[in-house]
C-alpha cells in the first residue's frame, strides 16, 4: 500500500472500514477501500491511503465530534502537496481535463463537479485558486503551489 503518512483516513477511527472491519468482515486492502466512510462527515471515502482532514484520530473514536476545516487529497504530483475537496467533493486527479482558469489541455489534470458541472484544471494551484473563489479559508493559500509555468516549464 503507498504511504500517505500517517495521518491519512486508512488510520482513522471515524472511518467505518477501520473502526468495524471484523464485523463488515474486511479481509484485505480492495475490501477495506470499499467499505471506507467517514461516519464523522457523511461520505464515502475511495482513496483511503490519500484523504486527510485535521479530525484524522487513531487513538480514541468520539461520536460527538465535529468536522474541522475541509477534506484533503493528494493533488498532481508537483512536489508533495495536498488539495481541498469541495465540500464533500472529492477531486478527481489525473485526469484529462480542460482549465477552466486558462484554457490549457492537460493528459493530467484535476476535474472537480460543482452544481452538475465538471470544471477542469492544468494544476493544482489553479485548482486551489477556484477552490478560494467557493470557499472563505484562510488558511489555504494557492501561492503555496506551483504556478502553471513552473510545472510546464519542468515538464519540457
Amino acid at each position: 500500500m503507498p504511504n500517505g503518512g500517517p495521518d491519512n483516513c486508512s488510520n482513522c477511527l471515524h472511518n467505518r472500514a477501520l473502526r468495524e472491519a471484523e464485523s463488515l468482515g474486511i479481509s484485505g486492502p480492495v475490501a477495506f477501500i470499499k467499505h471506507s466512510y467517514c461516519s464523522l462527515r457523511g461520505v464515502d471515502i475511495t482513496r483511503p491511503f490519500w484523504t486527510y482532514c485535521a479530525n484524522v484520530t487513531a487513538h480514541r473514536y468520539r461520536s460527538d465530534e465535529r468536522p474541522r476545516g475541509p477534506i484533503f487529497s493528494s493533488g498532481l504530483y508537483e512536489g508533495y502537496v495536498r488539495i481541498p475537496w469541495h465540500d464533500d467533493t472529492e477531486p478527481q486527479i489525473e485526469v484529462p481535463a480542460t482549465c477552466v482558469l486558462c484554457g490549457r489541455e492537460v493528459d493530467s489534470g484535476i476535474t472537480i463537479e460543482d452544481d452538475e458541472v465538471v470544471h477542469g484544471f492544468c494544476t493544482n494551484r489553479h485548482y486551489v485558486e477556484w477552490w478560494k473563489g467557493h470557499h472563505a479559508d484562510g488558511r489555504i493559500d494557492s501561492e503555496a503551489f506551483q504556478s502553471p509555468e513552473e510545472r510546464f516549464d519542468s515538464n519540457e
